[in-house]
């Protein structure tokens, strides 16, 4: 049973970490299958550097990769149909292994264009969950990368303010019979309001073929839903649902089936992390209210992740796993500890 518990909490750990991850969308595809990790360019220490996780093996290839490119915390990566990796991006510039380490596809340099991400050029973007790449659901060689770029708002005093102000999509071709890919499309604003940090996640719509993605506005209630079809991206409801929770770091996912939105935020001490969980109904975008649980346990990390039969959340804390059944009548009252971090 302490196998078990150590797998799961390196699975969420890993869930985590790699916003590529992020890409539960790819139920029965291998659009997710390699992931790319590494450190930043401050370390010095020989044993950091890039990582590759390879889910094409039983157990999952795990590589110590050189890339002359770093990332920090924003992190996508796509892979076609049987699982070779086409394009990966740390937030700052979109890259493929088709072309040399460190080199950009074409036009693919300068993504979020506001000052503050320069200050992230050398080691890649700070957004957790800050983007997503997925297939165009109206030409199999194009793809669809969105993301977030924060920006500093100064508050008149000696302190200043991080937030979310655009939502950005970006369309990226693949040329097979060419010498580079290239991005045809670069940070074409969705959406211009104060949004919640990052947490982008996708799932398909009920025809099989477009696809829903869920934005949250800044400490409220509201939330954006955006259908990409193949006749672009569009901006469906803005709906109030639920109750307002703060804007913090954290993860939002969907469950494989699709039924389920859980939305998990940390944002202080104070006021501990806030797990939302809607019902989602995936022909209109709209999203239905079933749970909010807010508990104090955390050292500023944790994350979610569903189980592939959609019934069990799983919600890891800075020491604990904690397990809850979605199919409960009380969501809050079947929570289980399923893993305790013992220190080693």
């Amino acid at each position: 049973m302490k196998k078990r518990h150590y797998l799961l909490l390196l699975l969420i750990t890993a869930l985590n970490l790699s916003e590529t991850f992020s890409q539960t969308a790819f139920v029965k595809e291998k659009r997710d299958y390699v992931w790319l990790l590494g450190y930043d360019s401050n370390f010095s220490d020989p044993s950091f550097g890039g990582t590759r996780i390879d889910f094409n093996y039983s157990p999952p290839l795990l590589n110590y990769e050189f890339r002359n490119l770093d990332f920090d915390v924003t992190n996508a990566s796509i892979c076609d149909s049987i699982g070779n990796l086409l394009f990966y991006t740390n937030g700052i510039s979109i890259h493929a292994p088709t072309i040399p380490q460190g080199q950009q596809i074409t036009n693919g340099g300068g993504l979020n264009p506001d000052p503050y991400t320069q200050e992230w050029a050398s080691r890649g973007y700070n957004l957790p969950q800050g983007a997503l790449i997925l297939p165009d659901p109206g030409n199999s060689q194009f793809f669809m990368l969105f993301h977030s770029e924060q920006t500093i708002i100064p508050d008149g005093g000696p302190s200043n303010y991080l937030r979310v102000k655009k939502k950005y999509y970006s369309l990226i071709k693949n040329n097979p019979e060419e010498v580079q890919d290239s991005t045809l499309i670069k940070n074409s604003i969705l959406i211009e309001d104060t949004l919640d940090f990052g947490k982008i996640t996708a799932v398909r719509h009920a025809n099989g073929r477009d696809w829903w993605l869920l934005q949250q506005e800044y400490f409220s209630n509201r939330y954006y839903s955006l259908m990409a079809s193949p006749s672009g991206v569009s901006i469906g409801s803005n709906q109030a649902v639920g109750q307002a929770t703060p804007s913090g770091l954290g993860q939002a996912v969907f469950s494989p089936d699709g039924s389920k939105y859980v939305h998990f935020t940390t944002y202080n001490f104070a006021e501990g992390q806030f797990v939302s969980i809607y019902n989602f109904d995936r022909c209109t975008g709209l999203l239905f209210d079933i749970a909010q649980i807010n508990y104090n346990d955390t050292a500023f990390s944790g994350g979610v992740a569903i189980s592939p039969n959609s019934r069990f959340l799983y919600v890891s804390s800075y020491r604990y796993i904690y397990q809850y059944d979605l199919w409960a009548e009380d969501i809050e009252a079947s929570k289980e500890t399923v893993a305790v971090y013992d220190g080693v």
